[in-house]
This record gives C-alpha cells, sequence and structure tokens, in this order.
C-alpha cells in the first residue's frame, strides 16, 4: 500500500469515527483526562489563575485594615468551569467530544466534603483580609466556627493572593472566626497600654477557687518604668523589684510553709510571658445568608 492510500485510508477511518457517536463515547469514555489538566481544573475550582479584579471588582470593596466575609456560588463555579473546557471548540466534533467528556472535566474539579464521599460541600465561606497583619505575621492561625460553635475544619484554600491579602475558604457557614499570633514561640512583654498583670507563681488560701499556679491576678498591675522617652528599653530592676514586692504582698510566690520564696529570673520569665494576642471577627447573617 501507497504511503498517499494508506493516509487517505486513515484519514477516511477517522471520519467514520467521528461521523460515528456511540463508537466515539465508548471510547473517549474509556479513557480519562490527563494528570496536567485535572490538577489545573481542580485549582481552577480553588479560583487560583483567577484575576483578582474578577473576585474583587472595585478597591473599595476591600480597604486597607479591612476583612470582608462572602459566599462561593456553586452556580458560578460551574460557568466558569464550563467555560475553561470550551475553550476551542469550532465544529460539531469538538462539542460533541466536549460533551462525552464533561462529566469527567467537571468530576476533576471538584470540591469534594469532608463527611460526604466525593460529593461537594453545602456551603463554602470565606472571607478576604487587607491588613499589613498578613504580611507581618506570615504564620497567622486561623479557627472559624458556624453559628452553633462547631469548628469548621475542612480548610479549602488558605493563601495569600498578594502581598497584604490573605484569601481563606472554608466548608461550612462562617458565623465568626478568630484570628491570632503564630504560636511558635514564646512571646515576652508588657501590655500595649503599659502595664503589666501579674500571674501567681504559688497560690494562696485565699485566691479565688480553681486557680492555677501561672493564672493572672486580679491585683493592680505593674507600671514598668522606661531609660528613654520612646519607650523602648524597660528598667528591668526596677520592674523586676516591684514584681516581687508584689507578689510577696499577695502570698503568690511562697513554700508551703508560708515563707516567701525568692524572685529568680526563672519567677520574672513567668510574669514577663505573655499569651498569643487573637481577635474574634463575626459575621453578618442576614436569613441565614452570608453578608459581606
Amino acid at each position: 500500500m501507497s504511503p498517499l492510500v494508506k493516509r487517505n485510508s486513515n484519514i477516511q477511518r477517522f471520519k467514520d469515527f467521528l461521523a460515528n457517536p456511540e463508537k466515539m463515547e465508548k471510547t473517549l469514555n474509556d479513557n480519562d483526562p490527563p494528570d496536567e489538566l485535572k490538577d489545573w481544573l481542580k485549582r481552577l475550582g480553588l479560583l487560583h489563575g483567577v484575576p483578582f479584579n474578577y473576585l474583587v471588582p472595585n478597591e473599595k470593596m476591600l480597604p486597607n485594615e479591612s476583612i470582608r466575609f462572602f459566599q462561593v456560588d456553586f452556580n458560578w463555579l460551574y460557568a466558569l468551569i464550563e467555560g475553561a473546557c470550551s475553550i476551542s471548540h469550532i465544529n460539531e466534533n469538538e462539542a460533541l467530544k466536549k460533551n462525552i467528556l464533561a462529566k469527567k472535566l467537571q468530576a476533576a474539579a471538584q470540591i469534594n466534603s469532608k463527611d460526604k464521599l466525593n460529593q461537594p460541600p453545602d456551603h463554602i465561606t470565606g472571607f478576604f483580609m487587607r491588613s499589613q497583619v498578613v504580611p507581618g505575621w506570615p504564620k497567622l492561625e486561623l479557627v472559624a466556627f458556624d453559628k452553633s460553635g462547631k469548628e469548621l475544619t475542612n480548610v479549602i484554600r488558605m493563601d495569600r493572593p498578594s502581598a497584604s491579602t490573605l484569601l481563606y475558604m472554608v466548608e461550612g457557614k462562617i458565623d465568626h472566626v478568630y484570628i491570632r499570633e503564630p504560636a511558635v514561640g514564646l512571646h515576652f512583654g508588657i501590655a500595649i497600654t503599659g502595664d503589666k498583670y501579674l500571674r501567681y507563681v504559688t497560690v494562696p488560701s485565699t485566691a479565688p477557687a480553681g486557680t492555677k499556679p501561672g493564672d493572672q491576678m486580679t491585683v493592680k498591675p505593674e507600671q514598668p518604668q522606661f531609660r528613654d522617652s520612646d519607650k523602648r528599653t524597660l528598667k528591668v530592676n526596677q520592674l523586676a523589684t516591684s514584681m516581687d514586692k508584689t507578689l510577696h504582698e499577695n502570698n503568690a510566690n511562697n513554700a508551703p510553709d508560708g515563707k516567701p520564696l525568692a524572685f529568680t529570673s526563672a519567677e520574672f520569665t513567668l510574669e514577663m510571658v505573655e499569651g498569643t494576642q487573637e481577635v474574634m471577627f463575626k459575621n453578618k447573617i442576614t436569613s441565614g445568608e452570608i453578608n459581606g
């Protein structure tokens, strides 16, 4: 068989294949989309690659130092995936192949629920936060809760579309969210107001029931003094002496026999430890729907 005859024969077989929808469907159903395509569609379903001005059409909707809640519209996501899968459909054959493969392509992009096998979540909500906190604390901890107080643990996406913008998406309806400093190390310092509340080293019998060593005392806080007018350098000896005096006056650093214990660097460290700061944002809910 000459090359020309063979070529014409292949062309005819291909035409016959395209002219037989049932045969085409059987053949295509036995083939899965390439992994690269499935990965790309999965990321697109998570809004990766979507221009930011499609997600936030106007900068005034997300001003500096703001947080804006949203609810994902699954119809919008479906239209997004449908549009991506419709690229280059210029003839009936391409459209036919697309219709046969549509279910597989949609399945590749589907976001799955944590509790329902291979099923999409009932709701996906989230927020944009634009703040200098985002670049300042790259390891921010976020914990979202629904209206009943249940923690929403299936985080769909959490990253930074830009240096100062955080995008967070989770399965369920967010009622409120806690944003915390990263608890990756010890934090020392005084309150932003300049006060320093003390903690119990030992617990006297006069303390409230259930008090444990390390709990905060209810006495008047210490007022640290500074070495410079910019309040950048503490007078450490003065602060330690003042702490020692207050603890002894309140029997909060005593031995079992009641005798005062020495105030060492260990006690000073305990008093200077600060818990991680957190802030809670509550979402506005009207008729059960999420509003920004």
